[in-house]
């Protein structure tokens, strides 16, 4: 171990006891722990009184106390997740749940969804500022939330101000020229509040050269409840970020005029209105800007470049999204909706692509008595470009008087074309207009117990998918004026997800998960060869087989806390690019240990002053998510708080 981790080390431990010690001369607090409850999995806030879906909630308390700043970061602790990203800080990060493709997750920021239309969504300059939590639905959803929900769905809440005024001021920075600043206010009460929040990322990356990367993130929301019948939430996003990066698509590092630039604007409106009794009515309206330009420029003046190029693109995408809720009884909800969106891109040097869809939806909720839930939803998806779609899906819990509950589910999803798939018009990229949704089915099923009243919870899953009518590239279609891109692939994704989590003993929690993935290409199409995405009987790529993630909280009292994660990835099927053959990436194992102690608590106008420490990879572990992409080494980062 080098002298800086172990100083560093020694600081954490030394930290924390201090604060030990300061909590032995307080009685200790009384708290009670209540099951959240998902919104993103039934779109409305009725608790079942058992569980129906499989779910996971992160709060935003959680991920700052353990200085998580991005997205990808934060879902690399949840069952079934995989975010891996092309080398060093702000490179192309993908999101693979449950052995879908990589874009089978639909990501939504306060009720709009950021994916591209297709499916397509960079993790990388998605952060956790101003987050008040995210939520994570594994299994099919595009029942509610139409295409792309195919084996997931990840929604990010921003904060919106209840619980008193807060001011915050904060900041770290260490290895790799790394430095992160942010400020943030929330507050308010039942009638008016929220929050706002500005942030700022830089780093010089993990390469000798052209590795540098930033992101400014801009967030607020303000909710209004001008009548005790009435809310109305407004919720507004905006990052500007941009990475140099040195790799060619090898991982080498040769590039010295590479880089990436990106502006994201999202805002959503969402309002509700309790009609009578019975009946509320609740409308959101969404609106995601994004522009991205990618360039390879000469790496000197006047040199020549062969594959040289400067991309400039744009996504727009405008939503409404109107439902009712019915009380028929106290414990059944019966829900009726419609969605309207437009979906707008354009590419330099092409003409602008659009499409827009209809959607008509309807869910049941209920519960009988204390111990049994079930709904049922189907939906109607209209899109100008294929047409019509149907999706289902049904599930029931019950909950067991011994603290052990069961659910089961089941249902289908499907995942629109790109406009590149369907429209392109390129010398090697010719769109098909006729393409069709890919689609999946899939069920699950699991049971969970809770032991001593909730000391321990310990979880399993069993889910199967069936992946058909997946797009392919044909690079060589009968005749030229032929399309390139068609619905030819199969493939399978069956695993099991445990999880446990053990309450606060004498100040020590765990919370531990461990994801078995077997998948398996059913339908080649027309891939042949060494290096082919897709091989019969083989298994997709980049889906490892076993994942594995630990974290180990110890919280002294109110004023520090100690976390130690550790995270596993196994072996897994992936592309040598330079041999243009497949390869079995090694598995790896890394270590994050990350701590926090509050110097000061506040009193009066003066502020708690807390400071924080984080070491990412404390073994500095050599590994690539993806094969022939080094990923950071050891990174330790220092920095303290203020709070008012």
């Amino acid at each position: 171990m080098s002298r800086s981790v172990a100083v560093s080390l020694a600081s954490l431990v030394a930290l924390t006891a201090a604060a030990g010690r300061v909590a032995a001369q307080r009685p200790a607090a009384d708290t009670t722990t209540l099951t959240p409850v998902v919104v993103t999995a039934t779109r409305t806030d009725v608790r079942p009184v058992a569980p129906l879906v499989t779910t996971s909630v992160i709060t935003g308390d959680q991920l700052r106390a353990q200085g998580i700043t991005t997205v990808k970061d934060a879902l690399a602790q949840v069952p079934g997740v995989f975010a891996p990203q092309t080398g060093s800080y702000g490179a192309q990060a993908s999101l693979f749940v449950r052995g879908g493709e990589s874009d089978y997750t639909q990501v939504l920021v306060d009720g709009v969804p950021v994916n591209d239309p297709g499916g397509f969504l960079d993790l990388a300059n998605l952060t956790t500022d101003n987050v008040d939590r995210i939520e994570i639905v594994r299994g099919p959803t595009s029942v509610l939330y139409g295409s792309d929900a195919v084996t997931g769905v990840v929604q990010i809440f921003t904060r919106d101000g209840r619980g008193g005024s807060h001011f915050a001021l904060g900041g770290d920075g260490g290895t790799y020229g790394t430095s992160n600043l942010d400020a943030s206010w929330y507050g308010g009460g039942a009638a008016v509040g929220g929050s706002v929040g500005v942030a700022r990322h830089r780093t010089d990356g993990i390469y000798a050269f052209n590795n540098s990367s930033r992101s400014d993130v801009y967030s607020g929301l303000l909710h209004v409840a001008p009548d005790p019948a009435t809310t109305v939430r407004l919720a507004l996003r905006f990052v500007n970020a941009g990475a140099h990066i040195p790799t060619n698509s090898f991982g080498v590092v040769e590039d010295s005029n590479q880089f990436h630039l990106e502006n994201r604007f999202i805002a959503s409106v969402d309002a509700g209105r309790r009609l009578t009794e019975r009946l509320n009515a609740h409308v959101v309206l969404g609106a995601t800007d994004e522009h991205t330009e990618s360039a390879d420029l000469p790496d000197a003046p006047g040199q020549e470049c062969d594959f040289c190029y400067n991309a400039r693109a744009g996504v727009y995408r405008r939503s409404v999204d109107a439902r009712l809720d019915y009380a028929a009884t106290p414990a059944l909800l019966l829900t009726g909706g419609a969605t309207y969106e437009r979906q707008r891109g354009h590419e330099s040097g092409a003409d602008a692509i659009g499409r827009t869809l209809r959607a008509y939806y309807a869910q049941a909720l209920g519960n009988v008595g204390r111990a049994f839930s079930y709904t049922a939803g189907a939906r109607v998806d209209d899109n100008s470009q294929f047409g019509m779609f149907g999706t289902f899906r049904v599930a029931a819990g019950y909950r067991l008087r011994d603290g052990t509950s069961v659910h089961a589910s089941a249902g289908n999803a499907f995942k629109e074309p790109t406009f590149d798939e369907s429209s392109a018009n390129a010398p090697f990229s010719r769109g098909n207009p006729a393409l069709r949704p890919e689609r999946t089915r899939s069920w699950e099923a699991g049971v969970a117990q809770d032991i001593a009243r909730g000391a321990l919870s310990v979880s399993l899953t069993y889910f199967a998918q069936r992946f058909r009518d997946l797009i392919q590239y044909d690079g060589a279609p009968p005749d030229t004026a032929s399309p390139n891109y068609f619905n030819l692939a199969a493939a399978t994704a069956n695993g099991v997800e445990v999880e446990t989590h053990t309450a606060s003993w004498q100040g020590l929690s765990l919370a531990a998960s461990y994801t078995r993935l077997q998948t398996k290409v059913t339908d080649a199409g027309v891939d042949a060869g060494s290096g082919a995405t897709f091989v019969d009987g083989q298994r997709l790529l980049r889906r490892p087989t076993d994942l594995a993630s630990a974290t180990l909280t110890y919280r002294p009292g109110s004023r520090a806390a100690l976390f130690f994660t550790t995270t596993y990835v196994g072996n897994r099927v992936d592309i040598d690019f330079a041999n243009f053959v497949r390869v079995e990436a090694p598995s790896y194992t890394t270590v994050d240990v990350a701590g926090n102690f509050t110097v000061v608590e506040r009193h009066g106008t003066v502020p708690a002053l807390t400071l924080t420490a984080r070491l990412a990879n404390l073994f500095d572990t050599h590994y690539a998510p993806i094969f022939g992409f080094q990923a950071p080494g050891r990174a330790i980062l220092l920095g303290a708080d203020l709070g008012w």
